[in-house]
């Protein structure tokens, strides 16, 4: 299964719930590692509804509420693309694909989509290696056990129905911090995820492109080989 069939399987046990964003998220996959952080986040997020009666953090009080609506956006998200995870990467890479030179004609970014092509044949993909490259990276890491097992530890599993809602709080909590922090490190990608509304999935990809966009930050990538080579030695595809 990839990321993406995680996360769907997720949301597909009450998807009627999971789009109110009230009491969304029913249990299907046995987990347990990630549900005491959640529900504590969820108390945290719960505790942070408190502004809305008072005047003076009414500001507050409208951020939470956009980010109830945006969480709902992006759990459509979910069941609108066919793999949402490989699209927000391709979105991604596509990003930095648009600064970065080709590279050699028999680099690794070649090789690398001769590798995965199969992966990539669903796609028509035309033009230029680098987005050629974007599809290919984004898909073979959508596909991998690296980013699979992020997915299902955070989307950790069912709880007892008491703390039902405080979970889903907690994860609608981490994502809209996650959100945060990274219009706040790399506005360009965020503001790309939020016009096709996932922006509060990046939670989901966030330890996979953490390291890649500190890297960017750093010192950019050269050309496609660079940014290829940095993918396969971090991330075993």
């Amino acid at each position: 299964m990839t990321a993406s069939d995680y996360l769907r399987l997720k949301y597909t046990s009450d998807r009627h719930l999971a789009m109110t964003t009230q009491n969304a998220i029913g249990g299907v996959m046995q987990s347990a590692r990630g549900v005491e952080s959640d529900i504590y986040s969820g108390i945290e997020r719960v505790s942070w509804y408190s502004s809305c009666f008072i005047p003076k953090y009414n500001d507050i009080c409208q951020e939470l509420k956009a980010e109830e609506i945006r969480t709902a956006y992006s759990i459509a998200s979910i069941f609108r693309y066919r793999d949402v995870i490989a699209y927000m990467l391709y979105l991604y890479f596509k990003m930095l694909s648009d600064d970065i030179k080709e590279g050699n004609e028999e680099g690794s970014a070649r090789k690398f989509i001769r590798d995965v092509s199969w992966l990539v044949a669903q796609f028509r993909v035309t033009g230029l290696t680098r987005y050629v490259l974007a599809e290919s990276a984004a898909a073979a890491l959508a596909h991998s056990d690296f980013l699979s097992k992020i997915v299902v530890e955070r989307v950790s599993a069912g709880v007892p129905r008491a703390v039902f809602g405080l979970q889903f709080f907690g994860m609608e909590q981490k994502s809209a911090l996650a959100a945060r922090h990274l219009k706040a490190i790399q506005p360009d990608y965020y503001w790309i995820l939020y016009q096709a509304r996932l922006e509060m999935l990046y939670y989901f990809v966030e330890p996979l492109l953490a390291g890649m966009i500190k890297k960017v930050r750093e010192t950019a990538f050269e050309n496609m080989d660079e940014l290829t080579d940095f993918i396969r030695d971090n991330y075993g595809v």
